[in-house]
């Protein structure tokens, strides 16, 4: 099935940049930044999210203020012969408490995860006892992520 693309300008490009900054900032105030009528910039935004170039709003969690000092990345190698398919691995891995996102990817590796921990204590916990005996799991590759921006 072919996409329809929907068609965006100049000004709906600056909306959604205003919007990636602070998905709560005010009409008014998206209104003063680009010099347009509040009308324009809320029909603009409407269309947007009926055409679900905007499908949700979202927030940005500070984890370390809540603890979390470490964050990884950790590859998973598939076991065709675990009677569990991907998608249910993924699923099942999605809730742990420790996982942030997860992906079903190509190449070397088929599932990736991004994961928080409070400290390499209990990444190695769950990464030795949990995640190394989940049902569907062949083989883990961990990578400490050192600074992000």
């Amino acid at each position: 099935m072919i996409e329809n693309f929907s068609k965006i300008d100049e000004i709906d490009k600056k909306i959604l940049d205003i919007l990636k900054e602070n998905s709560k900032e005010k009409i008014i105030n998206i209104s003063k930044k680009l010099g347009l009528p509040m009308s324009t910039i809320y029909n603009r935004i409407k269309r947007m999210e009926e055409e679900k170039i905007i499908e949700k709003y979202t927030l940005l969690i500070n984890y370390k203020k809540l603890g979390f000092y470490i964050k990884s990345l950790i590859f998973i190698k598939y076991d065709p012969n675990s009677n569990i398919s991907q998608k249910e691995l993924l699923q099942n891995l999605l809730k742990s408490n420790n996982i942030e996102k997860g992906y079903i990817i190509t190449g070397e590796w088929d599932i990736l995860i991004i994961a928080r921990f409070r400290n390499i204590d209990e990444m190695s916990s769950f990464i030795l006892d949990r995640l190394r005996n989940f049902k569907g799991i062949k083989e883990t590759y961990t990578m400490v992520i050192l600074e992000e921006s």
